[in-house]
């Protein structure tokens, strides 16, 4: 027997109709950075994984750069920024922002930022903090997750853990609520969730915290540096891998010397 959908309420649960599509994809933000534009569209309730090993001071720039570019490119929304591995790039947002002839404080509040010290903060960040800001700050569209899994996979858990007489399946088992968390609270309140990670010891294929992270994302992407960087001068080479066509993207970056600003800091939530 043939069923008949055409009653709205009778639609099945894994079902969009082409309108709620239409705008859904009407509402999509941009990243804000030259190809990757192209190349998939960050769109309501998804989540994304940029994955890949980069040098600490590159990760630190493009992170700037990504925040920033996220900010410029959709001017009517707030960014959440969960730092656990502490990344936020204060003053090179500054910097940033000055590039592009905006003030930079103007940036800076449209920033709310929470640090996370141990794996056992981030989730509580996650699963009481953001729900409680996103309800009092209807601004917030975008939640940004630098290193998301650095904290439950670190040596000061593994120490937490073996205090405790656990075994690293706890944290690993955290990661991965906690992941789910995040998704669950994109699609609840239409956000664009985007969070970065590296890859897993020995394996050019599956993100820190193993394939869990992968299979969540929406959009997959890698990230890698050209042989031929240095921490001034270096060249991104991304590979969608999900989400959009499989492409290659490079992205140049060439250091200028920069006024030192000083500003005051940002809002904490």
């Amino acid at each position: 027997m043939i069923q008949d959908y055409r009653n709205h309420e009778d639609l099945p649960d894994n079902f969009v109709s082409a309108d709620v599509r239409h705008q859904q994809l009407q509402r999509c933000l941009r990243l804000g950075m030259a190809h990757l534009d192209d190349a998939f569209v960050l769109y309501p309730g998804s989540l994304a994984l940029i994955q890949g090993d980069l040098p600490n001071s590159i990760l630190r720039a493009f992170i700037t750069q990504l925040t920033v570019s996220l900010l410029i490119s959709n001017p009517s929304v707030d960014l959440a920024f969960v730092d656990g591995a502490n990344l936020f790039p204060y003053f090179e947002i500054s910097l940033e922002a000055r590039k592009h002839g905006l003030d930079p404080l103007g940036i800076l509040d449209r920033i709310q930022l929470s640090r996370a010290f141990n794996y056992h903060q981030m989730t509580e960040i996650l699963y009481t903090k953001l729900p409680r800001l996103i309800d009092t700050n209807p601004r917030i569209r975008i939640v940004l997750v630098p290193q998301i899994s650095s904290l439950y996979l670190s040596k000061e858990a593994l120490q937490y853990l073996e205090y405790d007489k656990l075994t690293s399946t706890s944290s690993i088992l955290e990661l991965t609520q906690a992941v789910g968390k995040l998704k669950s609270l994109s699609l609840q309140y239409d956000l664009v969730g985007i969070t970065t990670a590296e890859n897993a010891p020995h394996s050019k294929h599956k993100a820190l915290g193993g394939t869990f992270l992968s299979h969540s994302a929406t959009d997959v992407i890698r990230v890698a540096v050209t042989p031929d960087s240095n921490r001034q001068n270096y060249t991104l080479l991304f590979t969608v891998q999900k989400g959009g066509p499989v492409v290659q993207i490079k992205l140049s970056h060439t250091a200028e010397r920069e006024e030192q600003h000083q500003v005051p800091l940002t809002q904490f939530w």
